[in-house]
């Protein structure tokens, strides 16, 4: 059986475990491409309203009195990207809307001090709700990263985030908006950060961030969202750094399964080999790989800068334990996620009963078809969700 066959017969198995329905995908928006050169700049405009159940925002923050902060006005409120993302309703009117508060950059404090504070809580989530209104979004998204650790308060963020999220389920449902947190997928993370029950009780859905696993922060290479542990992962840490062992951990800790969305990622992570000669996983690393023309992060490259990669000097690997590729030029390295992995997930999503699929991020698509379809991965996720 071809490559190909055996990736769409997974996905039929996973249809036929569950009764046929559209599962949502949730996409996010990261709102600086704008800034990016050549093609590589994005536009509110480029967003294909079709594609997805949810649009997502990226990034708001929060200010020390739990207020909304707007932190790019001039691209946000004077060039009217909050606004021209919402009329992306005009086209589909079933698309929802959602504004995500926090991201990496945003840090830890700021959340912790107002998570720790009753009125500035309710303060935070009457915000949220006049932001929403003010703006037409349909909810918002909470990406605090990470209660309990990045400078938050390691004893009480795991409960001050229950009682934030309590307040904005209360003020927010009270007006017909939505409710979701990105969270921290991995088990070492999860532990300290969450109370996953109660967190879950004022959630619409838990936008497991299923990536990240591994990157140049280590000194070897690691793929950037591995489905299952393999062969080369070496002791018992390393084989909790995959999508299957954070879903079954949020699950036995209590997530509901029509809560829990599992995140793609749309781009790869990337490392210098100390050795071109030795090139699998858990190879030595001296570093980061080159950084993007377009996206200029060493360590990291968006699909659309991967996929023109593979017509010209670089060679596929397949790892069939952890369903994944990788690939390699000379002392480059990349792990990263594709249209064969997204196949593979969206059917694991359907076998294990989840609620859907979320992509970080949609930019990174290669949204003009340059190496063929446009959108590929998330056209493949959008037909079998």
């Amino acid at each position: 059986m071809s490559t190909r066959c055996l990736l769409a017969a997974i996905v039929l198995l996973g249809l036929a475990c569950v009764v046929a329905s559209q599962k949502p995908l949730l996409c996010y928006y990261g709102s600086w491409a704008y800034y990016r050169s050549g093609r590589g700049q994005f536009n509110v405009e480029d967003i294909n309203p079709w594609l997805c159940s949810h649009v997502i925002y990226s990034f708001l923050g929060i200010n020390e009195d739990g207020s909304i902060a707007v932190r790019d006005p001039w691209l946000d409120l004077d060039l009217g990207n909050f606004r021209r993302f919402n009329e992306l309703k005009h086209s589909n009117p079933n698309l929802k809307t959602l504004a995500a508060i926090g991201g990496y950059s945003e840090g830890s404090e700021t959340f912790s001090r107002v998570a720790a504070n009753p009125d500035l809580r309710w303060r935070f989530a009457e915000s949220a709700r006049d932001f929403c209104f003010q703006h037409g979004f349909d909810g918002v998204d909470i990406d605090w990263e990470y209660p309990g650790q990045r400078g938050g308060d390691p004893y009480n963020d795991r409960a001050n985030f229950v009682h934030m999220l309590s307040n904005l389920r209360q003020v927010l449902s009270a007006s017909g908006l939505m409710l979701t947190a990105a969270v921290g997928a991995p088990q070492h993370l999860a532990e300290i950060s969450y109370d996953i029950p109660a967190i879950s009780q004022h959630l619409d859905f838990i936008n497991l961030m299923t990536y990240d696993y591994n990157g140049a922060w280590n000194d070897f290479t690691g793929h950037n969202a591995p489905l299952f542990d393999g062969p080369s992962d070496a002791n018992d840490f390393q084989r909790t750094l995959n999508v299957h062992h954070s879903v079954m951990y949020w699950l036995q800790q209590g997530a509901p399964h029509n809560k829990l969305i599992v995140g793609i990622p749309i781009y790869g992570r990337t490392f210098t080999l100390q050795n071109s000669g030795n090139y699998w996983l858990r190879a030595a690393s001296s570093g980061p790989g080159h950084a993007g023309s377009y996206t200029n992060e060493a360590g990291s490259l968006a699909y659309f800068e991967i996929c023109p990669f593979f017509t010209r000097k670089w060679v596929r690997h397949w790892e069939d334990n952890q369903k994944i590729p990788f690939g390699v030029t000379g002392d480059q390295w990349i792990g990263y996620d594709d249209v064969d992995t997204s196949y593979i997930k969206c059917g694991y999503i359907h076998q294990h009963g989840l609620a859907g699929g979320m992509v970080w991020s949609i930019e990174q698509d290669d949204f003009h078809g340059y190496c063929g379809s446009r959108y590929p991965i998330m056209t493949v996720l959008r037909n079998c969700l």
